[in-house]
């Protein structure tokens, strides 16, 4: 079983997006995935339709004992997919959990017996007790990122907090989690500053950032706001397409 966040600690980077279309198309190839929305925004969980009102969420999965994978797990109208939805609770869930013992290992434990061939994470972007949970429970990181200036500032920061995670919190559980994939999201390689930090991605990550780039597309952002992934909403979109590329590559992926 493979489980991958996706991540990085800047919004609008096409993370919620990302993780909704990659398990999707692992979906339609057949694979089993589970999708954890770990973001109190829930824009993965609204991105493919899932409501919350009423209805067990991740943040009950972390913070009450009695609450099992099962009592949250919800199908999604994609076979094979099946979704641990958020929404604004996750936020409080967050507080709850800086005062409970093994915080960080929360999400680890109880999604331990779950059996699928993947697991996609969507992370907040931030560095807090969900970012961690997140780190903790997954063993890749596919990191996208816009070529802007901007980015790079927080590059250095994030691999050192990976870093950190496996140094100071992962090694009491033999645990550790890598960045297996840069993946560059909302592409225009037009400008020379654009190239510029295609170029800076290159020399850190090598072979580590992705072939694939996702471009700005139009139907992306509709597929999202109607509660569809990209392959149903606009299947012969430039946008179908860049994910469905993505996700021949991540399973091509050595980890």
């Amino acid at each position: 079983m493979r489980i991958i966040a996706i991540s990085n600690q800047k919004g609008g980077v096409g993370k919620s997006t990302t993780a909704i279309n990659l398990a999707a198309g692992l979906a339609r190839c057949g694979k089993s995935v589970l999708l954890v929305d770990m973001d109190p925004q829930g824009n993965t969980s609204s991105g493919l339709g899932i409501e919350t009102e009423s209805k067990l969420t991740v943040a009950d999965l972390l913070c009450d004992e009695n609450v099992n994978y099962a009592h949250v797990k919800q199908c999604t109208y994609i076979k094979n997919l099946d979704i641990i939805p958020s929404d604004l609770s996750l936020a409080i869930a967050d507080m709850k959990l800086s005062s409970m013992g093994a915080k960080e290992f929360r999400l680890k434990n109880k999604l331990n017996n779950v059996k699928k061939d993947f697991i996609i994470i969507d992370c907040p972007p931030n560095f807090g007790n969900l970012t961690i949970n997140s780190f903790i429970c997954a063993k890749e990181i596919i990191l996208p990122v816009q070529l802007k200036y901007f980015a790079l500032k927080g590059i250095n920061s994030f691999i050192d907090t990976v870093h950190y995670i496996n140094e100071k919190i992962g090694w009491v559980q033999q645990h550790k989690i890598e960045i297996s994939g840069v993946l560059i999201t909302l592409h225009d390689l037009r400008s020379n500053s654009a190239k510029e930090v295609n170029h800076h991605l290159e020399s850190i990550f090598g072979k580590r950032l992705l072939k694939t780039v996702i471009p700005q597309n139009v139907k992306i952002d509709e597929a999202q706001k109607a509660g569809k992934s990209i392959f149903e909403y606009a299947p012969d979109s430039k946008g179908a397409e860049a994910y469905q590329n993505l996700v021949n590559e991540v399973l091509c992926l050595k980890v």
